[in-house]
């Protein structure tokens, strides 16, 4: 009898100890699946550049803007199930200006590119001097403009959250290139530009691994389904040009405020200038002081700018750069994407005559495209 209890004492702390051993088994299992997994990414990413902060805006124009948060929330999924934090996709979190939302017509397509009206569009990223985020967005946390080195040496801007520390999400926004050869070389340099710009210029870098020997055709730039002649050399050129150089131009009215020629000065950088031209310049001096009163972002597909449309490109403006409306034609239709005049939002511009004229500003025409070919080292390049 005292053996038979001592056995059923026994089994009791058997299983009282098997009981105790599972539920530290079970407790451990819950805790490691409570325990988020570690995150996977490359610190070389996050060697933030000491550099002072010169932008004021960046934006990203697409004809496809329309929807685009719904390829941005399927591709950070995917990021965050690989427990990866770089090159999260911004647009989930912005939202894009649709300047022909709510027209008539914004469902009609551009008979150049197909693409509807209403899907055209633009995000918009303004900046204070210390390159925080200052427009509308939805990401979890603040974002912060930081730079650092890629693979290529170049510049790459991205958008951080919080302090940028290693491991936190970040959004990349474009790369500086930052020179060219030759007496052009300065015109579209710096340049903030996309990934949509390689292959604009010159043959891309895929195709120069994958197709050796492939030439640069500027047909397959202007095809409907690809980017444009626009870019980021052709927007810096028009950046780089709002007061000329030569002659009188640029420099400060006389004594009873007038400039050589009866030209109105105008307001450069905060002071007052005179107009002037260029070498280059397509336009006269205009009241306004500008010779480039505006940016144009028409990737044109003739000579004389009658047939136009608006492809993939972005563009950017420093704190000391003058406001200037961003416009462009898209298909048939006129239309002012950011810092429009006289605080209007960016819509249609109806008549494109009308308004600039109203303004005393020159009617856009086609200017000039800088495909790789035109940047050739000189003498003095190479002894550099």
């Amino acid at each position: 009898m005292q053996a038979m209890k001592l056995r059923k004492v026994l089994v009791w702390v058997g299983l009282g100890l098997c009981m105790a051993g599972c539920a530290l088994q079970a407790a451990r299992a819950q805790d490691s699946a409570a325990a988020p997994a570690p995150l996977k990414y490359d610190k070389a990413w996050y060697q933030w550049l000491k550099k002072p902060w010169t932008v004021r805006y960046v934006i990203e124009v697409d004809e496809l803007a329309k929807g685009m948060d719904k390829y941005a929330k399927k591709n950070n999924a995917k990021s965050e199930a690989k427990h990866s934090p770089e090159f999260r996709d911004y647009k989930e979190y912005v939202a894009p200006v649709l300047p022909f939302q709510g027209q008539a017509y914004a469902s009609e397509r551009n008979p150049l590119s197909g693409s509807m009206y209403g899907d055209l569009g633009l995000f918009a990223f303004e900046f204070d001097r210390t390159g925080q985020l200052i427009s509308p967005h939805t990401a979890p946390m603040p974002l912060m403009a930081r730079q650092t080195l890629d693979g290529e040496n170049r510049t790459m801007v991205a958008l951080s959250e919080g302090d940028g520390k290693p491991g936190s999400n970040f959004y990349a926004l474009g790369e500086w290139w930052d020179y060219l050869p030759g007496p052009l070389g300065e015109s579209v340099t710096p340049a903030l530009c996309s990934a949509f710009d390689d292959g604009r210029y010159g043959v891309s870098s895929s195709a120069r691994v994958f197709s050796p020997g492939k030439k640069f055709d500027v047909k397959e730039v202007l095809d409907p389904q690809a980017q444009g002649i626009f870019g980021c050399r052709e927007w810096t050129y028009q950046l780089k040009r709002p007061v000329s150089v030569a002659g009188l131009g640029g420099q400060v009215p006389d004594a009873q405020g007038l400039c050589a020629g009866g030209f109105e000065p105008g307001m450069y950088k905060g002071r007052l200038v005179c107009p002037g031209l260029d070498e280059s310049s397509h336009y006269k001096p205009n009241a306004k002081g500008f010779v480039q009163p505006y940016i144009d972002v028409t990737s044109y597909h003739d000579k004389v700018g009658k047939k136009g449309t608006i492809g993939h490109f972005i563009g950017w403006a420093g704190f000391d750069d003058p406001v200037r409306p961003v416009i462009g034609k898209f298909g048939d239709r006129w239309v002012c994407l950011h810092e429009c005049p006289d605080g209007a939002a960016p819509g249609p511009i109806e008549d494109i005559a009308q308004w600039t004229t109203r303004r005393g500003w020159p009617l856009p025409k086609p200017g000039p495209y800088f495909v790789d070919s035109k940047f050739k080292a000189s003498k003095e390049d190479l002894e550099e």
